[in-house]
């Protein structure tokens, strides 16, 4: 009782409290924020809009577009600066270069605009005064490793000349000739036996490279979405550019176990396997081709109906410019 006693005496106090500050409030005009001026710049700090946040660099191509927005606050920038570093694909900590400057862009964007920067930067832009490991990176883009990438970030000067990091950055990541992004010009799915079930041409699928023989195939598996997850296939550039496909490295998509006709060629009864798993290369106008068959098995389900094999074909060809 001589607990509930006091909490009941803290609880009267907290009211006096309340109605005193209350009180003592209300010889002042109450300030109100409207939404549309709640936003406004003059009470935000300036900032980078990265547009192009990853960049694919292949070797062979001439240039390369950057670009970013300056967006103007109430401390508005003058001049941007692009520093750059790179990270080798080969040894095995990846090792980084020293960081150099890239590239300078004066900014007049006031108070409440936007001023956007584009450019292009090449090869030479990217290697210049750059050291990994003793040495400089190689003068032959050909020879950088699969996987490699630079990391661009900003710094800004300020109108009172100040300087400091901005937050964004850009990626620009070494990939293999093949990878990229695909349309799909050929596709079906047949389950169990049955189908078509889908056709997905005219989608478009990014490939990715992993290494110089592995790529990967994310947020797909054929006509399903599958976000956040891939399958990955090898090309045996040795072997006519045939292709092993799927190899699983972020679990299956669905069912018991994997199907590829190397080793399941009998259970692809309704899609084929010749001619297919395959990569047709095209250096001359970059449409590469990719051929694709693959699927799952289902078993034990508990309804035996379901059973079976999922089957999967889709041919894409690379989207150029």
């Amino acid at each position: 009782m001589k607990i509930l006693y006091i909490d009941k005496i803290k609880v009267l106090l907290m009211m006096v409290l309340i109605a005193s500050i209350g009180v003592s409030c209300t010889d002042e005009d109450l300030v109100e924020y409207t939404q549309q001026e709640s936003i406004t710049m003059d009470n935000t700090v300036s900032y980078i809009q990265v547009v192009t946040p990853v960049v694919a660099f292949q070797a062979g191509t001439e240039k390369y577009d950057i670009s970013f927005n300056s967006i103007a606050g109430y401390n508005e920038i003058s001049k941007i600066d692009v520093y750059k570093t790179f990270t080798d694909a080969v040894s095995a900590t990846g090792l980084q270069t020293n960081e150099v400057l890239l590239k300078s862009y004066d900014v007049t964007a006031t108070t409440g605009t936007r001023q956007v920067i584009t450019d292009e930067i090449t090869y030479a832009d990217l290697r210049e005064g750059l050291v990994l490991d003793g040495g400089a990176l190689p003068a032959d883009e050909v020879d950088l490793a699969i996987g490699a990438s630079w990391s661009l970030r900003f710094e800004a000067t300020y109108s009172d000349g100040t300087t400091a990091p901005v937050s964004g950055g850009i990626t620009v990541g070494v990939l293999h000739r093949f990878a990229g992004l695909y349309r799909v010009i050929e596709s079906s799915y047949y389950r169990i036996g049955v189908g078509p079930n889908a056709d997905w041409s005219g989608e478009t699928r990014f490939i990715g490279s992993v290494d110089e023989n592995t790529f990967s195939h994310p947020d797909f598996w054929g006509n399903f979405a599958w976000a956040g997850s891939e399958f990955h296939f090898d090309v045996d550039y040795d072997n006519d550019n045939e292709i092993t496909v799927p190899i699983i490295v972020d679990g299956l998509f669905s069912g018991s176990y994997a199907l590829n006709c190397t080793d399941d060629g009998a259970d692809f009864v309704s899609v084929p396997c010749e001619d297919q798993n395959v990569v047709i290369a095209d250096d001359v106008t970059g449409k590469h081709i990719i051929k694709l068959t693959y699927g799952y098995m289902t078993e034990g389900s508990a309804d035996p109906v379901n059973d079976g094999a999922r089957e999967f074909y889709e041919i894409m060809e690379k989207i150029v410019d």
